[in-house]
C-alpha cells in the first residue's frame, strides 16, 4: 500500500534554514570529501548536487516508485578505508544504524519493507570517510553554553539577554561523514545510487562529548536524503522545506512506533531521553540504544 510522502524532519529542517542564513556570518564547516564509488556495482551514471555543508552525486531511474513495491535494507557497513582506530564497536555500530533507520523511515512513506526474503529492490549503503568530532573542542563550547545558562538563572544580564539562544560551536575539529548506497533490483541491476558527503558546521550542528556525534548526526541526515530519493525520484537538495508532518515529529523526534512494523529492527528513536540528552552534550550511545531496542512492555 502506497503512503504520501511528508515533509523532513523538524531537526533537519531547522538546520538547513539555519545553515543558509548563518554561513554568511560563521565560515566554521568540516570537511565534505566525496569518494569514488568503489563499493558500488557501477558509478558510471551521477550527475551532481550540493547543499548547505553536502555534496552529492546521484542517479536514479525515474520509473523506480512504478515498479517496486517492497524493499529491502541491508544495514550499512563500514569499508575497509575507515576500519582503523578512532570509533569503537558501539559509536559504530549507532552511526550505521543511525543511517538505516532514518533510511527505513522516509523508505515506508511509499514502499513496504521487508526484512527478509525477496524484494523488489534492495538498498545497500557503505560508509567510506569519517571525520572524527574533536572532542576538547566540543567541550569547550558546552561549557560556554553551560555557563550562560547558569548565569541566566543566577540574574546576569548578558544571559538575561540572550535567553537560551545556542552558542556556536568552536570552528575546529568538525566532523564529517561519506557515504556510498545504491538500490538493486531483483535483477541485481543498479537502479538508483548515491555518493553522499556531509559535514557538520558550528552553527547548527549540536556539540556533545563523543568523537561520533558528528557523524551520528550526518548519518541521519544521508538516510533521509536518500530515502526520499528512493522515494520521490526528487533531488532531495533541490526541493523546497515544508511544515513536518505530525507521523514524522512522532516517529522521527518522539521515538514512537514507526509506520512500517520493519523498521523496529533499526530500535526507535531516542525521544525524550535525546532531546535532554543533546542539550547536556550527552554521547549519542547514552540514549540511543541502537538496532533492535524497543520500549520495555
Amino acid at each position: 500500500m502506497l503512503r504520501s510522502q511528508s515533509s523532513r524532519s523538524p531537526v533537519r529542517a531547522v538546520r538547513l534554514g539555519l545553515a543558509t542564513a548563518a554561513f554568511g556570518l560563521l565560515a566554521g564547516c568540516g570537511d565534505v570529501v566525496l569518494t569514488d564509488g568503489r563499493s558500488l556495482s557501477r558509478a558510471d551514471q551521477f550527475v551532481t548536487s550540493d547543499a548547505v555543508a553536502s555534496e552529492s552525486k546521484l542517479f536514479i531511474d525515474p520509473t523506480l516508485p512504478q515498479t517496486v513495491r517492497t524493499v529491502r535494507i541491508v544495514p550499512t557497513v563500514f569499508t575497509q578505508a575507515v576500519s582503523g582506530p578512532g570509533l569503537d564497536a558501539v559509536e559504530r555500530r549507532l552511526v550505521a544504524n543511525a543511517a538505516d533507520r532514518a533510511l527505513c523511515y522516509d523508505l515506508s512513506l511509499r514502499y513496504d519493507i521487508v526484512s527478509s526474503g525477496r524484494a523488489d529492490l534492495t538498498v545497500r549503503s557503505a560508509i567510506t570517510r569519517i571525520d572524527l568530532t574533536n572532542v576538547p573542542a566540543a567541550g569547550a563550547t558546552i561549557a560556554a553554553s553551560t555557563a550562560i545558562s547558569i548565569a541566566g538563572q543566577v540574574g546576569v544580564g548578558f544571559a538575561n539577554t540572550v535567553g537560551k539562544v545556542p552558542v556556536p560551536r568552536v570552528p575546529l575539529g568538525l566532523g564529517s561523514l561519506t557515504i556510498e548506497a545504491e538500490a538493486l533490483d531483483a535483477r541485481n541491476r543498479q537502479r538508483a545510487a548515491m555518493i553522499w558527503g556531509g559535514a557538520a558546521n558550528a552553527f547548527t550542528n549540536q556539540a556533545r562529548f563523543s568523537a561520533a556525534s558528528d557523524a551520528y548526526d550526518l548519518a541521519g541526515e544521508f538516510g533521509q536524503d536518500f530515502g526520499s530519493y528512493l522515494a520521490t525520484t526528487k533531488d532531495p537538495f533541490r526541493g523546497e522545506l515544508q511544515i513536518p508532518t505530525y507521523d514524522r515529529i512522532r516517529i522521527t523526534t518522539l521515538g514512537e512506533a514507526p509506520l512500517d512494523p520493519d523498521c523496529d529492527a533499526f530500535g526507535r528513536a531516542p525521544g525524550i531521553d535525546g532531546i535532554i540528552g543533546d542539550s547536556l552534550g550527552l554521547p549519542p550511545d547514552w540514549t540511543d540504544r541502537g538496532p533492535d531496542a524497543r520500549p520495555s512492555r
